[in-house]
């Protein structure tokens, strides 16, 4: 049973399901709290990595513009092969550097976007409809139905209520089918980008490519050698105050912020996390000393240590793109059994319900828990539109006080 303060034991028979929401702690507070299922690490970690996607460059003239030349130009077809299907595949996801403009449009839609991105904002937006929308048949049903001095007219009304066209089933039902359509999108998505990038047996994965030889990542990391210490201990620096970033904001429920930071024609993002000072300023000095050991370097080593910290920060980002993809698609698995478990619970009361049990409508009510179920769902609402919020990053090229 949902409501922020633990409630006195009542009857399950019209609170939502307590996987309808996941249990967070306020790092801010230490209080046990609520979120939106798929307001989850693994959903805002993935906006960075189709954002990198999305900046591959597609044909050799861009490739050698950001990363330079290479002697043997068929690894340089090869590598535009391979990152133009991981970018493809981005695409489907949706760009999260523009997308968060849309917003409003895709919580106002009439049909799920296209996109992966603007999907979740929907299915967001129509939980939160939903759930406002069984409050509200809740609140004016049942009182009218209390009215009604004959139980067997009570139990009548409060079946159609409940289960008739219209009723409420009928809203958890619809609701169902589209969380169930976002999963089906979702996971094809998790897949094909995992076997694109992880599968060392699938050719022109990334992994397959960067196990050949003469491949253009072996061959940057060769030319700029001398810098490749630094380069890594910034990307491992940058990676745990990112990750910790995400970690806080999930549990604060607030809008990440990430600043772009450019370097060597590339830029990377850093999460705006003053909450981190030490870690914060640790980045800060191996970014600072990235860029004044590259400075001094001729154009030509510059982007090939272009290439170096994009494709190889790429390929730190993806290490975790397996895990999480479970993850996220654990959560919406967890709204699918939840809202299932609802109608459940409906139908197994309905079944036992006598006219005894609604003689008396006032001891009814407080029996199965009226005031705290409208709580409950108030709630669900409330969540959902906080991860309208909660669950996009902010990416901006503006650089932190």
């Amino acid at each position: 049973m949902l409501t922020e303060t633990q409630p006195a034991q009542s009857e399950l028979f019209l609170a939502p399901p307590s996987t309808l929401l996941s249990p967070i702690t306020d790092p801010t507070t230490g209080q046990p709290s609520y979120a939106f299922p798929l307001q989850t690490t693994a959903w805002l970690k993935m906006q960075n990595v189709v954002r990198i996607a999305l900046g591959f460059p597609l044909s050799e003239v861009q490739f050698t513009n950001l990363y330079g030349t290479f002697s043997a130009e068929a690894t340089i077809d090869e590598a535009l092969a391979v990152l133009g299907t991981i970018q493809k595949t981005a695409a489907e996801y949706g760009d999260p550097t523009t997308l968060i403009t849309q917003l409003p449009a895709f919580q106002q839609a009439s049909t799920a976007p296209d996109s992966i991105y603007g999907s979740a904002v929907w299915l967001a937006a129509q939980t939160q409809l939903a759930a406002q929308q069984i409050a509200a048949l809740l609140q004016e049903g049942l009182d009218d139905i209390g009215t009604n001095p004959d139980p067997q007219t009570r139990i009548n009304e409060l079946t159609a209520l409940l289960t008739g066209d219209g009723g409420i089933t009928s809203l958890s039902t619809t609701l169902n089918g589209q969380i169930s359509a976002f999963q089906t999108k979702t996971s094809t998505f998790y897949t094909t980008l995992n076997t694109e990038i992880g599968n060392p047996q699938a050719p022109n994965s990334l992994e397959w490519y960067i196990g050949q030889d003469n491949n253009v990542l072996d061959l940057a990391k060769q030319a700029v050698k001398d810098d490749q210490t630094a380069i890594d201990d910034m990307q491992s620096t940058i990676k745990q105050l990112n990750d910790e970033y995400i970690g806080f904001t999930v549990a604060a429920s607030v809008s990440p912020v990430f600043l772009l930071i450019p370097l060597v024609g590339i830029f990377i993002a850093v999460a705006d996390a003053t909450t981190f000072a030490i870690l914060a300023a640790k980045v800060k000095e191996k970014l600072d000393q990235v860029k004044s050991q590259l400075e001094g370097e001729e154009a030509e080593q510059q982007k090939k240590n272009a290439l170096v910290t994009q494709l190889g920060g790429f390929n730190t980002s993806v290490a975790d793109v397996d895990t999480d993809g479970k993850a996220f698609l654990d959560a919406i698995g967890q709204m699918i059994s939840g809202w299932t478990e609802f109608e459940g619970q409906i139908n197994l009361r309905l079944q036992s319900l006598t006219t005894q049990d609604v003689e008396d409508w006032g001891a009814f009510m407080t029996k199965i828990g009226f005031k705290t179920s409208l709580d409950g769902w108030n709630l669900i609402g409330s969540k959902a539109e906080l991860f309208f919020q909660a669950g996009f990053v902010q990416f901006s090229t503006q650089s932190s006080s």
